[in-house]
């Protein structure tokens, strides 16, 4: 069996990764781990850019799952790890890890992503696209993330605007963008004295400049837990759970 690769970069949180409280923006958190993926990537010529210039392709994520044991701070330094785990016929699955400099471990997350025809908006067969897959392994199964369903009301809604630093080379919104905009539709006394300790999200459809999003919130108090979800009309493009605790 062909042993995995990793791939790790060293950074510095900057003071425009954190929120004001001084943690980590989990949108920030987000980019970070796509760019630890994006460099292992560009040693296949399969980041993200080549893709889309060389093949017409794009990257697209459709699911996470993270587990953050210790937020990130401002100025606090950090080494992030990507691994290639598994793919098959259409996914290919990605873990992440973030440990400090004396090797605690702060986060972890596991994804899901799959290779788009960007001109006909369509999931292409991904498994034959890559000459180097840095060791995955080749599954016939799908894995299995934290179903996640739309409440039947909600707490609170705000419209968003899409502009064109929304949008990337995948032509339509940056994903780590929805993170913010769910953030943003809780209380800003709530944000300042709780941090996020769990993350699932599932992305269902795109959107564009043309769309039109709203984003839902609906907090269950019960389990420290708050459903977020975005729609275009009635079209649902993405759903997280946020699982949260006392700072």
């Amino acid at each position: 069996m062909t042993e995995r690769e990793t791939y790790s970069l060293e950074m510095e949180v900057p003071f425009y990764f954190a929120n004001f409280t001084g943690d980590m923006r989990l949108s920030a958190l987000i980019d970070m781990m796509l760019l630890t993926s994006e460099k292992q990537l560009h040693k296949a010529d399969a980041d993200s850019t080549e893709m889309v210039q060389n093949n017409g392709l794009g990257w697209v994520v459709v699911q996470y799952h993270m587990d953050i044991d210790t937020m990130p701070k401002l100025g606090q330094k950090l080494k992030v790890t990507t691994q290639a785990t598994s793919y098959n016929k259409y996914f290919f699955y990605r873990d992440f890890w973030i440990d400090d400099m004396d090797g605690n471990r702060m986060v972890t997350a596991k994804s899901a992503f799959v290779l788009i025809d960007i001109k006909e908006r369509k999931i292409v067969g991904a498994s034959d696209r890559l000459d180097n897959k840095f060791g995955a392994e080749e599954i016939n199964k799908i894995q299995r993330f934290t179903r996640l369903r739309e409440p039947e009301d909600y707490d609170a809604k705000q419209e968003q605007h899409i502009g064109y630093y929304n949008i990337d080379v995948n032509k339509h919104v940056n994903n780590s963008y929805y993170f913010d905009w769910m953030v943003d539709s809780m209380n800003v006394d709530f944000i300042a004295t709780h941090r996020i300790k769990s993350m699932d999200i599932k992305y269902e459809k795109e959107l564009n400049t043309d769309s039109k999003p709203v984003v839902y919130e609906k907090y269950d108090n019960t389990n420290n837990k708050s459903i977020h979800w975005i729609k275009n009309g009635d079209v649902l493009n993405v759903i997280a759970q946020f699982e949260w605790e006392d700072k």
